[in-house]
């Protein structure tokens, strides 16, 4: 797509649909077989839809109320979307906000127990919600802006406020009756800790509260995988409902506000672009893998039945292991990014540290980092912290995903492939 086209005049319209699960239905995440059957629902999940028509493209952004799905899942969404609306695959985000607080849906041992009648029904509730968008457009005029906000996030890894992404970007779609907030922050949607409720966290509370304003919103989970609520950092366990919404009314408020100091086009130019690139991976000598396990075991005794997945781990790795030999790579990772006016929006699928989308920013000042974005490949890390043998994130999750480590070189890869990408729209 040439860069410099003619812009186009925008319509706008939005969908959403419930995506709550049934109660008895496992949550997601925070500790493997914790058994975190859902017994009350706090929050309705939902699956919102944003859809932006110019004269010559259109684009579809999707935000799950859900921890993750795998790539393979969200290529299947956005295939059977794009073949009911005609618009481009590569023209459609879809991208979770991470909550803890909702159901399993990507396989990943020990995380939940995934309910198939769930998953079964699930890709065509994000159709609907799709369909909605697109059948409800109206003339808006489109702006972004970036404002601060009081941290409601810290860096976990180091226990500081630094480095953390403090700002929030909003795209806002003007129409006659009501705007569509875009929203986009970085902060691990884990408040209310392992408990056995239903809830959106804090990314549904920032769109509650905008709702109440009598607009509409959906929110994109920026770059957080190292950064967790600031509530952890006085506690851990006992974060209730009423913290969770005082983080989403810092959001919301610092959005409304937003409005003000924004300007409004009428003519803009929408674009986009995927690539599917490959990841590094530190595959070692088989016959290391003995030493391999014992210092995993070790590193995660804290972990109740770490055993258990390091275990499932040492069997695929023993299964597949001439295959990763052949090519220490991980495949088909999808790399998108969206232009809307100024704005560009990166889509990465997995949990990456705040330090890439900061760096990028210098760069691309105008840019949404969305997180968990067509799918989850993992957490993407920065190279400094792969210094830590402890790190959880670069030594301990990979398990999970049944993976070798990703290589150092990795925040190198993803910046170098984004920045190519995001110059190139």
């Amino acid at each position: 797509m040439e860069k410099g086209r003619a812009s186009d005049f925008l319509r706008a319209g939005f969908g959403e649909t419930k995506i709550t699960p049934p109660l008895g239905t496992d949550l997601a995440g925070f500790g493997f077989y914790l058994d975190r059957r859902a017994n009350i629902v706090r929050d309705e999940l939902k699956a919102r839809s944003l859809c932006l028509q110019g004269d010559r493209e259109t684009i579809l952004i999707i935000s799950l109320d859900l921890l993750s799905v795998s790539v393979e899942f969200a290529d299947r969404c956005r295939r059977q979307i794009a073949k009911e609306t005609s618009i481009p695959f590569k023209n459609i985000l879809l991208a979770c906000t991470h909550t803890h607080s909702g159901p399993a849906v990507q396989p990943l041992p020990g995380l939940g127990k995934i309910n198939p009648d769930y998953v079964r029904r699930l890709p065509s509730l994000v159709l609907e919600a799709a369909l909605k968008a697109r059948a409800n457009l109206e003339e808006a005029k489109f702006g972004f802006h970036a404002e601060a906000v009081e941290p409601i996030g810290y860096n976990r890894r180091l226990n500081s406020f630094y480095p953390i992404d403090s700002w929030l970007q909003v795209g806002i779609c003007q129409q006659k009756r009501r705007a569509i907030f875009l929203l986009n922050y970085a902060c691990h949607a884990v408040t209310l800790g392992p408990t056995k409720e239903i809830s959106s966290d804090w990314p549904g509370a920032a769109v509650k509260e905008i709702e109440k304003s009598g607009n509409k919103a959906l929110v994109l989970q920026g770059f957080g995988g190292d950064i967790d609520p600031v509530t952890y950092m006085n506690r851990r366990l006992g974060a209730t409902r009423e913290d969770y919404y005082l983080c989403g009314q810092i959001i919301a408020s610092r959005a409304l506000k937003s409005v003000k100091y924004t300007n409004f086009q009428k003519e803009v130019a929408l674009k986009s672009a995927e690539n599917r690139i490959r990841l590094p991976l530190s595959v070692f000598p088989l016959a290391s893998l003995d030493r391999e396990t014992a210092a995993a075991l070790e590193a995660n005794k804290q972990f109740l039945h770490a055993s258990r997945i390091i275990s499932l781990w040492r069997k695929k790795i023993e299964k597949h292991y001439e295959a990763f030999a052949a090519s220490p790579w991980l495949e088909n990772v999808p790399v998108q990014v969206i232009r809307i006016g100024e704005m560009q929006i990166l889509g990465l699928p997995g949990e990456v540290f705040c330090s890439p989308g900061i760096k990028l920013r210098e760069k691309f000042p105008a840019l949404m980092t969305a997180g968990y974005a067509n799918g989850d490949v993992g957490y993407l890390p920065t190279e400094e912290a792969y210094l830590n043998p402890d790190d959880y994130a670069c030594y301990c999750a990979p398990k999970f995903y049944g993976l070798f480590n990703f290589t150092p070189k990795i925040e190198l890869t993803l910046i170098e492939e984004s920045s190519q990408l995001l110059s190139s729209i």
